[in-house]
């Protein structure tokens, strides 16, 4: 019952692709970037949220959304094939009943939150979706139109820090959390992970430079390179987690320093 359920919402379209990275992945990215905010862009922020509200708190808001507002679908991802190394908008961003994409999404909420004009409402949902959409467009398969962006992928993998059980599962849902999960018990130790072993040392500035468009061009050459190296039906381990963890790693840091630098310039 369980398999036919799956094949099920695998018919009406890219379900997973939604999902970005998982509540882990979100969180840790805006707990990053929240770190980093200027003091212009914190108090403006907390104009918007309330006191005492943090990034974190609202990055899975939009994953929440979708169900509601379905012209919302498509902004979490960019349907870039596999074959291809550039963004085509036509190609990869058609506007449709369930929305474009991540790319056009995180441009136009830019718009929205810079814009005072814009009510209170608008500007909340605005930030909101703003924190998720840097998250999305930096998990390198929500950059990919092949296998409905992995989740028609089936793999084995680990399901949690000691890597002694794994489960049935799809390329997608291993790169949204499993890598994570693998990782540590809480993504507030992910945090410190990249605080203390992968972000000191790094030109914070250069990193943080880019647009969606080569953001989500970096994260497709991940997909190509490292994500999709994995044959179909196969059972990963140690092997695999030791080449995608990087990637994972280097992806959510530059999601949260991409994200504060975002909001540092619309409320600059």
């Amino acid at each position: 019952m369980k398999a036919i359920c799956i094949s099920a919402l695998l018919l009406l379209g890219p379900v997973g692709s939604v999902f970005g990275w998982g509540q882990e992945g979100h969180s840790i990215v805006a707990e990053i970037a929240q770190r980093r905010l200027s003091p212009a862009a914190q108090a403006q922020i907390e104009q918007i949220l309330g006191h005492n509200v943090s990034l974190g708190s609202i990055a899975s808001w939009a994953d929440d959304n979708r169900d509601l507002f379905g012209k919302s679908f498509n902004w979490h991802f960019v349907d870039i094939p596999l074959a291809n190394m550039d963004y085509d908008p036509a190609r990869d961003c058609q506007d449709t009943p369930r929305g474009d994409c991540v790319i056009n999404a995180i441009e136009r909420n830019k718009q929205i939150l810079g814009n005072p004009l814009f009510s209170s409402k608008d500007r909340l949902e605005a930030l909101k979706y703003i924190v998720h959409f840097v998250g999305d467009i930096h998990q390198p398969l929500h950059t990919v139109k092949d296998h409905v962006g992995g989740i028609q992928y089936p793999v084995t993998f680990f399901i949690d820090p000691a890597k002694k059980k794994k489960e049935q599962t799809n390329l997608h849902a291993i790169w949204d959390s499993n890598l994570i999960r693998t990782t540590v018990w809480d993504w507030g130790a992910y945090v410190t992970r990249l605080e203390e072993q992968w972000l000191p040392g790094k030109d914070v500035g250069a990193l943080s430079r880019g647009t969606p468009i080569q953001w989500a061009l970096e994260a497709h050459k991940i997909a190509i390179d490292v994500a999709f190296t994995a044959p179909i039906d196969a059972d990963l381990g140690e092997d695999y987690l030791k080449l995608a963890q990087p990637m994972v790693d280097q992806q959510l840091a530059l999601a949260g320093l991409r994200l504060a630098r975002t909001l540092n310039e619309i409320f600059k």
